[in-house]
Protein backbone atom coordinates (compact mmCIF):
# COMPACT_ATOMS: atom_id res chain seq x y z
CA UNK A 1 0.00 0.00 0.00
CA UNK A 2 1.34 3.42 -0.92
CA UNK A 3 2.22 5.62 2.06
CA UNK A 4 0.83 8.72 0.34
CA UNK A 5 -2.61 7.76 1.65
CA UNK A 6 -1.51 8.88 5.13
CA UNK A 7 -1.79 12.66 4.89
CA UNK A 8 -0.69 13.35 8.48
CA UNK A 9 2.57 11.50 7.82
CA UNK A 10 3.14 13.39 4.59
CA UNK A 11 2.69 16.80 6.20
CA UNK A 12 4.92 15.83 9.12
CA UNK A 13 7.74 14.75 6.82
CA UNK A 14 7.46 17.88 4.67
CA UNK A 15 7.50 20.01 7.83
CA UNK A 16 10.71 18.34 9.03
CA UNK A 17 12.44 19.14 5.77
CA UNK A 18 11.09 22.69 5.86
CA UNK A 19 12.65 23.24 9.30
CA UNK A 20 15.96 21.79 8.19
CA UNK A 21 16.13 24.01 5.10
CA UNK A 22 15.09 27.51 6.21
CA UNK A 23 17.90 29.90 7.08
CA UNK A 24 16.76 33.51 6.77
CA UNK A 25 13.07 33.34 7.73
CA UNK A 26 14.00 30.95 10.52
CA UNK A 27 15.55 33.96 12.29
CA UNK A 28 12.58 36.33 11.81
CA UNK A 29 10.15 37.21 14.59
CA UNK A 30 7.34 34.63 14.66
CA UNK A 31 5.30 36.12 17.50
CA UNK A 32 2.69 37.65 15.19
CA UNK A 33 1.17 34.35 13.98
CA UNK A 34 -1.49 34.35 16.70
CA UNK A 35 -2.98 37.54 15.25
CA UNK A 36 -4.75 35.34 12.70
CA UNK A 37 -6.30 32.94 15.17
CA UNK A 38 -10.08 33.12 15.05
CA UNK A 39 -11.80 34.84 17.93
CA UNK A 40 -14.10 32.75 20.17
CA UNK A 41 -17.10 34.09 18.28
CA UNK A 42 -15.59 32.86 15.02
CA UNK A 43 -14.85 36.31 13.59
CA UNK A 44 -12.22 36.46 10.86
CA UNK A 45 -9.44 39.04 11.10
CA UNK A 46 -8.71 39.32 7.37
CA UNK A 47 -5.46 39.16 5.42
CA UNK A 48 -3.71 42.15 7.08
CA UNK A 49 -3.12 43.13 10.69
CA UNK A 50 -1.53 46.29 12.03
CA UNK A 51 1.41 45.44 14.28
CA UNK A 52 1.67 48.03 17.05
CA UNK A 53 5.20 49.14 17.86
CA UNK A 54 6.37 50.10 21.33
CA UNK A 55 5.89 53.84 21.85
CA UNK A 56 8.94 56.11 22.11
CA UNK A 57 8.97 58.55 25.01
CA UNK A 58 10.89 61.76 25.62
CA UNK A 59 12.28 62.42 29.12
CA UNK A 60 11.75 65.99 30.40
CA UNK A 61 13.65 67.50 33.30
CA UNK A 62 12.20 69.57 36.14
CA UNK A 63 9.25 69.52 38.56
CA UNK A 64 6.68 70.87 36.15
CA UNK A 65 4.58 68.23 34.43
CA UNK A 66 5.17 68.07 30.70
CA UNK A 67 2.57 65.87 29.07
CA UNK A 68 3.37 64.31 25.75
CA UNK A 69 1.10 62.55 23.26
CA UNK A 70 1.05 58.78 23.10
CA UNK A 71 1.96 58.06 19.50
CA UNK A 72 1.05 54.55 18.45
CA UNK A 73 2.98 53.50 15.36
CA UNK A 74 1.76 50.53 13.37
CA UNK A 75 3.27 48.40 10.63
CA UNK A 76 1.02 46.34 8.31
CA UNK A 77 1.70 42.62 8.15
CA UNK A 78 -0.15 40.82 5.37
CA UNK A 79 -0.68 37.20 4.48
CA UNK A 80 0.03 37.84 0.81
CA UNK A 81 1.64 34.64 -0.45
CA UNK A 82 0.03 31.23 -0.79
CA UNK A 83 2.65 28.64 -1.69
CA UNK A 84 1.72 25.25 -3.03
CA UNK A 85 3.42 22.18 -4.38
CA UNK A 86 1.12 20.11 -6.56
CA UNK A 87 1.46 16.66 -8.05
CA UNK A 88 -0.78 13.78 -9.08
CA UNK A 89 -1.03 10.27 -10.45
CA UNK A 90 -3.59 7.68 -11.40
CA UNK A 91 -4.88 4.98 -9.10
CA UNK A 92 -2.92 2.49 -11.21
CA UNK A 93 0.26 4.51 -10.65
CA UNK A 94 -0.56 4.65 -6.96
CA UNK A 95 -0.73 0.89 -6.81
CA UNK A 96 2.17 0.02 -9.09
CA UNK A 97 4.58 2.95 -9.57
CA UNK A 98 4.50 5.65 -6.86
CA UNK A 99 6.71 4.62 -3.97
CA UNK A 100 9.14 5.93 -1.43
CA UNK A 101 7.03 8.87 -0.34
CA UNK A 102 10.03 10.51 1.31
CA UNK A 103 11.46 11.29 -2.13
CA UNK A 104 8.50 13.60 -2.73
CA UNK A 105 7.93 14.98 0.76
CA UNK A 106 11.58 15.90 1.29
CA UNK A 107 11.72 17.70 -2.05
CA UNK A 108 8.44 19.51 -1.27
CA UNK A 109 9.63 20.70 2.15
CA UNK A 110 12.94 21.96 0.77
CA UNK A 111 11.24 23.70 -2.17
CA UNK A 112 8.74 25.48 0.08
CA UNK A 113 11.48 26.58 2.49
CA UNK A 114 13.66 27.95 -0.30
CA UNK A 115 10.70 29.79 -1.82
CA UNK A 116 9.99 31.46 1.52
CA UNK A 117 13.63 32.41 2.00
CA UNK A 118 13.89 33.98 -1.45
CA UNK A 119 10.61 35.88 -1.09
CA UNK A 120 11.35 37.12 2.42
CA UNK A 121 14.82 38.44 1.62
CA UNK A 122 13.62 40.24 -1.49
CA UNK A 123 10.75 41.91 0.37
CA UNK A 124 12.58 43.20 3.44
CA UNK A 125 16.09 44.23 2.41
CA UNK A 126 15.15 47.50 0.64
CA UNK A 127 13.58 48.80 3.83
CA UNK A 128 16.93 48.49 5.66
CA UNK A 129 18.87 51.74 5.50
CA UNK A 130 22.05 50.91 7.42
CA UNK A 131 24.79 49.19 5.46
CA UNK A 132 28.43 48.13 5.45
CA UNK A 133 30.75 47.35 2.58
CA UNK A 134 30.93 48.51 -1.01
CA UNK A 135 28.69 47.31 -3.87
CA UNK A 136 30.49 44.74 -5.99
CA UNK A 137 33.35 44.26 -3.50
CA UNK A 138 33.55 41.33 -1.09
CA UNK A 139 33.98 42.12 2.61
CA UNK A 140 37.33 40.70 3.76
CA UNK A 141 37.86 42.59 7.01
CA UNK A 142 36.56 41.69 10.47
CA UNK A 143 36.57 45.41 11.25
CA UNK A 144 33.94 46.04 8.60
CA UNK A 145 31.59 43.66 10.41
CA UNK A 146 32.39 45.08 13.86
CA UNK A 147 31.82 48.59 12.48
CA UNK A 148 28.39 47.39 11.36
CA UNK A 149 27.62 45.98 14.79
CA UNK A 150 28.70 49.33 16.26
CA UNK A 151 26.09 51.06 14.10
CA UNK A 152 23.36 48.84 15.53
CA UNK A 153 24.62 49.31 19.08
CA UNK A 154 24.59 53.07 18.57
CA UNK A 155 20.90 52.78 17.66
CA UNK A 156 20.05 50.95 20.88
CA UNK A 157 19.35 47.65 19.15
CA UNK A 158 19.05 44.80 21.71
CA UNK A 159 22.14 42.67 22.24
CA UNK A 160 20.97 39.50 20.49
CA UNK A 161 22.10 39.66 16.86
CA UNK A 162 22.31 37.08 14.09
CA UNK A 163 23.97 37.28 10.69
CA UNK A 164 22.72 35.59 7.54
CA UNK A 165 25.20 35.97 4.70
CA UNK A 166 26.02 34.20 1.45
CA UNK A 167 28.29 31.14 1.25
CA UNK A 168 30.85 33.29 -0.58
CA UNK A 169 30.80 35.86 2.23
CA UNK A 170 31.20 33.02 4.72
CA UNK A 171 34.24 31.84 2.79
CA UNK A 172 35.84 35.28 3.02
CA UNK A 173 35.08 35.39 6.73
CA UNK A 174 36.62 31.97 7.26
CA UNK A 175 39.75 32.94 5.36
CA UNK A 176 40.15 36.08 7.44
CA UNK A 177 39.97 34.15 10.71
CA UNK A 178 41.63 30.79 10.16
CA UNK A 179 44.80 31.95 11.90
CA UNK A 180 43.12 33.81 14.74
CA UNK A 181 41.39 31.17 16.80
CA UNK A 182 44.05 28.46 17.10
CA UNK A 183 42.71 25.74 19.38
CA UNK A 184 39.23 27.21 19.14
CA UNK A 185 39.12 26.29 15.45
CA UNK A 186 36.78 23.34 15.96
CA UNK A 187 34.35 25.36 18.05
CA UNK A 188 34.05 28.10 15.46
CA UNK A 189 34.33 26.10 12.26
CA UNK A 190 33.11 22.59 13.12
CA UNK A 191 30.12 22.94 10.80
CA UNK A 192 32.23 24.23 7.94
CA UNK A 193 30.99 27.75 8.51
CA UNK A 194 31.65 30.69 10.78
CA UNK A 195 29.00 29.86 13.35
CA UNK A 196 29.80 30.67 16.98
CA UNK A 197 29.34 34.04 18.67
CA UNK A 198 32.03 36.36 17.33
CA UNK A 199 32.57 39.92 16.12
CA UNK A 200 29.64 41.11 18.23
CA UNK A 201 27.17 38.72 16.55
CA UNK A 202 25.65 35.80 18.46
CA UNK A 203 24.96 33.45 15.55
CA UNK A 204 26.16 33.22 11.95
CA UNK A 205 24.34 31.43 9.13
CA UNK A 206 24.92 31.09 5.41
CA UNK A 207 22.13 31.15 2.88
CA UNK A 208 22.54 30.97 -0.92
CA UNK A 209 19.11 32.59 -1.36
CA UNK A 210 20.07 36.05 -0.13
CA UNK A 211 18.71 38.82 -2.39
CA UNK A 212 20.76 40.65 -5.00
CA UNK A 213 20.62 44.43 -5.17
CA UNK A 214 21.66 46.20 -8.34
CA UNK A 215 22.42 49.84 -7.65
CA UNK A 216 21.13 52.63 -9.78
CA UNK A 217 23.41 54.69 -11.99
CA UNK A 218 24.09 58.30 -12.92
CA UNK A 219 26.35 60.30 -15.18
CA UNK A 220 28.59 63.08 -13.87
CA UNK A 221 26.59 64.71 -11.08
CA UNK A 222 26.97 66.80 -7.97
CA UNK A 223 23.72 65.79 -6.28
CA UNK A 224 22.56 68.15 -3.56
CA UNK A 225 19.56 69.02 -1.43
CA UNK A 226 17.33 71.54 -3.17
CA UNK A 227 15.90 73.72 -0.42
CA UNK A 228 16.61 74.05 3.30
CA UNK A 229 14.51 72.77 6.22
CA UNK A 230 13.14 69.74 4.40
CA UNK A 231 11.51 67.11 6.59
CA UNK A 232 9.40 64.03 6.01
CA UNK A 233 9.71 61.00 3.75
CA UNK A 234 10.49 62.86 0.51
CA UNK A 235 13.64 64.74 -0.46
CA UNK A 236 13.86 67.35 -3.23
CA UNK A 237 17.24 67.30 -4.98
CA UNK A 238 19.11 68.83 -7.88
CA UNK A 239 22.58 68.83 -9.42
CA UNK A 240 22.04 65.64 -11.37
CA UNK A 241 23.24 64.56 -14.74
CA UNK A 242 21.15 61.72 -16.12
CA UNK A 243 20.17 59.28 -13.38
CA UNK A 244 18.25 56.06 -12.79
CA UNK A 245 18.15 55.49 -9.03
CA UNK A 246 16.78 52.18 -7.72
CA UNK A 247 14.71 51.37 -4.66
CA UNK A 248 17.14 50.10 -2.06
CA UNK A 249 19.97 52.48 -2.97
CA UNK A 250 21.53 54.02 0.15
CA UNK A 251 22.88 57.54 0.64
CA UNK A 252 23.95 60.07 3.27
CA UNK A 253 23.39 63.81 3.57
CA UNK A 254 26.26 66.07 4.57
CA UNK A 255 25.83 67.44 8.09
CA UNK A 256 22.88 65.19 8.99
CA UNK A 257 23.66 62.80 11.84
CA UNK A 258 21.33 60.19 13.22
CA UNK A 259 20.04 60.00 16.79
CA UNK A 260 19.86 57.18 19.29
CA UNK A 261 16.11 56.34 19.41
CA UNK A 262 16.26 55.69 23.18
CA UNK A 263 18.36 58.59 24.44
CA UNK A 264 17.89 60.99 21.50
CA UNK A 265 21.64 61.67 21.68
CA UNK A 266 23.68 62.43 18.58
CA UNK A 267 24.93 59.14 17.11
CA UNK A 268 28.07 60.84 15.86
CA UNK A 269 27.49 59.20 12.46
CA UNK A 270 25.88 60.42 9.28
CA UNK A 271 22.39 59.00 9.02
CA UNK A 272 21.97 56.57 6.16
CA UNK A 273 18.79 56.69 4.09
CA UNK A 274 17.31 54.16 1.66
CA UNK A 275 15.47 55.15 -1.51
CA UNK A 276 12.04 53.51 -1.45
CA UNK A 277 10.96 53.83 -5.11
CA UNK A 278 12.76 53.78 -8.45
CA UNK A 279 13.23 57.20 -10.01
CA UNK A 280 14.85 58.22 -13.29
CA UNK A 281 15.42 61.61 -14.88
CA UNK A 282 17.94 64.42 -15.10
CA UNK A 283 18.84 67.68 -13.34
CA UNK A 284 16.29 67.41 -10.51
CA UNK A 285 14.46 64.66 -8.65
CA UNK A 286 12.21 64.12 -5.63
CA UNK A 287 12.97 60.87 -3.84
CA UNK A 288 10.90 58.82 -1.45
CA UNK A 289 13.17 57.90 1.45
CA UNK A 290 13.36 55.95 4.70
CA UNK A 291 13.71 56.83 7.46
CA UNK A 292 11.73 60.03 7.27
CA UNK A 293 13.63 63.19 8.22
CA UNK A 294 12.22 64.04 11.67
CA UNK A 295 14.18 66.60 13.69
CA UNK A 296 12.35 66.64 17.03
CA UNK A 297 9.77 64.91 19.17
CA UNK A 298 9.21 61.28 20.06
CA UNK A 299 9.83 59.98 16.57
CA UNK A 300 13.02 61.97 15.93
CA UNK A 301 15.41 60.29 13.48
CA UNK A 302 18.08 62.95 12.81
CA UNK A 303 19.77 65.83 14.63
CA UNK A 304 18.76 68.40 12.04
CA UNK A 305 17.34 68.79 8.56
CA UNK A 306 19.82 69.13 5.70
CA UNK A 307 20.97 72.54 4.60
CA UNK A 308 20.24 73.84 1.14
CA UNK A 309 22.85 72.43 -1.26
CA UNK A 310 23.97 69.82 1.29
CA UNK A 311 25.94 67.15 -0.58
CA UNK A 312 24.33 63.77 -1.23
CA UNK A 313 26.64 60.77 -1.35
CA UNK A 314 25.36 57.41 -2.60
CA UNK A 315 26.88 54.12 -1.48
CA UNK A 316 28.57 52.78 -4.60
CA UNK A 317 29.20 56.18 -6.20
CA UNK A 318 32.58 57.83 -6.78
CA UNK A 319 31.71 60.59 -4.32
CA UNK A 320 29.53 63.70 -4.22
CA UNK A 321 31.25 66.15 -6.60
CA UNK A 322 31.24 65.45 -10.35
CA UNK A 323 30.48 61.89 -9.26
CA UNK A 324 29.25 58.91 -11.22
CA UNK A 325 27.69 55.60 -10.29
CA UNK A 326 27.56 52.44 -12.36
CA UNK A 327 24.85 49.82 -11.95
CA UNK A 328 26.50 47.18 -9.78
CA UNK A 329 24.99 43.92 -8.56
CA UNK A 330 25.75 42.71 -5.04
CA UNK A 331 24.35 39.95 -2.88
CA UNK A 332 22.88 41.34 0.34
CA UNK A 333 23.73 39.81 3.69
CA UNK A 334 21.82 40.86 6.79
CA UNK A 335 22.84 41.34 10.42
CA UNK A 336 19.78 41.89 12.59
CA UNK A 337 17.89 41.39 15.79
CA UNK A 338 14.96 39.00 15.38
CA UNK A 339 12.44 41.78 16.01
CA UNK A 340 13.53 43.58 12.82
CA UNK A 341 11.38 41.39 10.58
CA UNK A 342 8.18 39.39 10.95
CA UNK A 343 7.36 36.13 9.19
CA UNK A 344 3.82 34.85 9.68
CA UNK A 345 1.95 31.68 8.78
CA UNK A 346 -1.76 31.07 9.26
CA UNK A 347 -3.83 27.89 9.30
CA UNK A 348 -5.61 26.87 6.12
CA UNK A 349 -8.89 24.96 6.51
CA UNK A 350 -8.90 21.17 6.23
CA UNK A 351 -12.66 20.71 5.78
CA UNK A 352 -12.57 20.51 2.01
CA UNK A 353 -15.49 19.06 0.08
CA UNK A 354 -14.70 15.58 -1.24
CA UNK A 355 -11.00 15.78 -0.35
CA UNK A 356 -8.82 13.92 2.08
CA UNK A 357 -6.84 16.56 3.92
CA UNK A 358 -4.65 17.10 6.97
CA UNK A 359 -2.82 20.03 8.49
CA UNK A 360 0.51 19.89 10.27
CA UNK A 361 1.19 22.43 13.02
CA UNK A 362 4.71 22.36 14.41
CA UNK A 363 5.00 24.40 17.61
CA UNK A 364 8.80 24.61 17.53
CA UNK A 365 8.96 25.97 13.98
CA UNK A 366 5.58 27.75 14.27
CA UNK A 367 4.66 26.07 11.03
CA UNK A 368 1.26 25.34 9.55
CA UNK A 369 1.06 23.26 6.39
CA UNK A 370 -1.90 21.57 4.69
CA UNK A 371 -1.93 18.52 2.44
CA UNK A 372 -4.98 17.54 0.38
CA UNK A 373 -5.74 14.80 -2.12
CA UNK A 374 -8.89 14.28 -4.15
CA UNK A 375 -9.89 11.42 -6.47
CA UNK A 376 -11.37 12.30 -9.87
CA UNK A 377 -13.66 9.46 -10.90
CA UNK A 378 -13.87 10.77 -14.48
CA UNK A 379 -10.12 10.51 -15.16
CA UNK A 380 -8.92 8.05 -12.50
CA UNK A 381 -6.42 10.71 -11.38
CA UNK A 382 -5.49 11.54 -7.80
CA UNK A 383 -4.20 15.14 -7.74
CA UNK A 384 -2.70 16.31 -4.46
CA UNK A 385 -1.25 19.53 -3.18
CA UNK A 386 0.73 20.92 -0.26
CA UNK A 387 -0.25 24.49 0.72
CA UNK A 388 0.81 27.18 3.17
CA UNK A 389 -0.17 30.84 3.42
CA UNK A 390 2.53 33.24 4.63
CA UNK A 391 3.50 36.87 4.92
CA UNK A 392 6.64 38.87 5.68
CA UNK A 393 7.16 42.46 6.82
CA UNK A 394 9.95 44.78 7.97
CA UNK A 395 8.74 45.79 11.43
CA UNK A 396 11.78 47.60 12.86
CA UNK A 397 14.18 48.11 9.94
CA UNK A 398 16.67 50.06 12.09
CA UNK A 399 17.24 46.78 13.99
CA UNK A 400 19.10 45.53 10.89
CA UNK A 401 21.89 46.39 8.50
CA UNK A 402 22.83 45.21 5.03
CA UNK A 403 26.20 43.72 4.13
CA UNK A 404 27.29 44.20 0.52
CA UNK A 405 29.01 41.02 -0.68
Amino acid sequence: MNTFITPSWVTTDVAVNWKNSIKLVGRFDRSWDNQWENKPQGAQIGFTVQARLSPRMVVNEGQALVQQPIINQTVPISLNHQYQVGCGWSSADDALVVEEAQRYTKASGMALANKADVQAGAEVYKSVYYSIGTPGTAITSDETYTDGVAILRQQGVPDELCAVITPQAQSKLLAANFALFGKQYQEYFSTGQFSAAALGVDDWYWDPNMPTHTTGSFTSSTPAVNGALQTGSTLITDGWGTYAIKAGDIFTLAGVNGVNPLSYADSGMLQQFSVQADLAGSTTGTFTISPAIITSGQLQTVMNSPADNAAITFVGSTGSVSATMTATASKQGLIFNTAAFAFVIADLPVRLAGAMAARKNDKDAKLSMRWAEQYNIQTDQMPSRMDMIVGVAPVLPYFALRCYA
